[in-house]
């Protein structure tokens, strides 16, 4: 009788914790095309008081690096944009607590929302570190780093505004090297079309040191916009 008790209590207790798991468990992976729409334009005066060029970071996941590129850049308004509500409240949560008021964070699919949240000729740098793959071909249209998101993202630039990627996914970091190379509107950083070596920042992202901790390869690459002629 008492075994049974026993039991009974554990594995109650197992399936209170396991129940506990799946409430509090956030998807690694949202989708890019279901994200309701911010607050369009941007209200720099509101959110940051005062006027600076605008640092973008896109996808920016769990946000450290976001955190510590408002602290190395306070000459820079840092926006962050992700599709996923908890990863944004945790940023400006943090924001606060660290009192960067140059930090602040949106829910917001950058292919989509890009074009309306930010004036065109307001963006000095631009971060996507380790983008959703989306594997599968039909879910190809997914992926941030496109020609036609290239083209926006020039609009948005202001003269010699700097693109940095990084990804542990080796197409990605090919299509994207590819895609930067042929743009008549960027060149390479670096003076080289081909990956870096090391971070193009100076500043380091969680995914890149669990991955350099694992020995994997991360394909890293940096470009600016050329002046107009």
């Amino acid at each position: 009788m008492t075994d049974d008790i026993q039991e009974s209590t554990v594995e109650a207790t197992s399936n209170a914790r396991a129940r506990k798991r799946r409430a509090t468990r956030h998807r690694i992976h949202g989708n890019p095309f279901s994200v309701r729409p911010p607050e369009m334009p941007l209200n720099q005066d509101l959110l940051y008081q005062r006027p600076a060029p605008l640092a973008l970071d896109i996808g920016f996941g769990r946000g450290q690096f976001l955190i510590d590129l408002a602290a190395h850049h306070p000459e820079w308004n840092i926006l962050g944009l992700e599709i996923r509500d908890h990863f944004v409240e945790s940023a400006i949560k943090r924001a606060r607590e660290q009192e960067l008021m140059n930090l602040h964070a949106v829910v917001a699919n950058a292919n989509v929302h890009l074009g309306e949240l930010v004036a065109d000729k307001s963006v000095a740098f631009v971060s996507i570190n380790f983008p959703d793959p989306w594997f599968k071909k039909r879910h190809h249209k997914r992926r941030v780093i496109r020609d036609e998101f290239l083209n926006l993202l020039d609009r948005k630039f202001i003269v010699g505004g700097e693109l940095h990627i990084m990804t542990d996914f080796q197409p990605i970091g090919e299509e994207a090297l590819e895609l930067l190379a042929a743009h008549p509107r960027f060149e390479s950083l670096s003076g080289n079309d081909g990956f870096l070596d090391t971070s193009s920042t100076g500043i380091r992202s969680e995914r890149e040191d669990t991955h350099e901790g694992r020995g994997d390869p991360i394909y890293r690459v940096a470009y600016k916009t050329r002046p107009k002629e």
